[in-house]
């Protein structure tokens, strides 16, 4: 694998009406942990470093929505609300993750196995968010998408070499994420933690 390259910012491009439909971003995702998912994100910062300063590994579940106003926390008090209402029922999943996939020749991500019980929680979240950008629901976990066209095929040849692209493993979520981001933002930030809970045994 290549060595990381030190993560430079680039100047920011002028954002026009017809290029955004609002003015900050909000998603709802899992952010899976422990040890894999820690290599996971060394993985990222060595193959695109930008990618990886800008939200930890994560599986995106309803989402991105574009919203009006300023990006603060305060904005989302209603979705807040409606989440808070909504956590009772939902609960936590595994996350199956493996395998070496692409978006075109922009995205290269990790796979991640549409599982009932995730997409019971995707639903329930869409029933108080509203319907996302997704018209076909995949869920990945992206690694690279800001690669030139020679290092996407470099790095997606080294990639198919490494256990990420025949090994499979899983991750226990038991909570979600709300983050949002704006505009002049450099990182996605979370503004609020949606527990899921297992259901009272009697």
């Amino acid at each position: 694998m290549r060595k990381p390259k030190p993560y430079q910012p680039k100047p920011k491009k002028k954002v026009t009406p017809r290029q955004r439909s609002g003015d900050y971003r909000i998603f709802v995702g899992a952010f899976p942990e422990g040890d894999k998912i820690e290599q996971i994100q060394q993985l990222r910062q060595a193959i695109d470093p930008q990618t990886a300063a800008i939200t930890p590994p994560h599986v995106t579940l309803a989402g991105t929505y574009w919203r009006t106003g300023p990006p603060i926390a305060a904005n989302e008090g209603v979705l807040i609300d409606k989440l808070n209402a909504l956590a009772p029922y939902l609960r936590p999943f595994d996350l199956h993750l493996g395998g070496i996939y692409t978006f075109g020749e922009r995205v290269i991500y990790l796979g991640v196995l549409p599982t009932d019980e995730m997409l019971a929680v995707r639903n329930s979240l869409m029933s108080v968010m509203g319907k996302d950008k997704h018209r076909q629901f995949k869920p990945h976990l992206t690694l690279a998408m800001r690669l030139k066209e020679d290092e996407f095929d470099e790095v997606l040849d080294e990639l198919a070499q490494t256990a990420w692209a025949d090994g499979r493993f899983t991750s226990p979520i038991h909570e979600l994420r709300l983050m949002e981001r704006g505009p002049n933002d450099p990182a996605w930030r979370t503004i609020h933690t949606i527990p899921l809970i297992l259901p009272e045994t009697t």
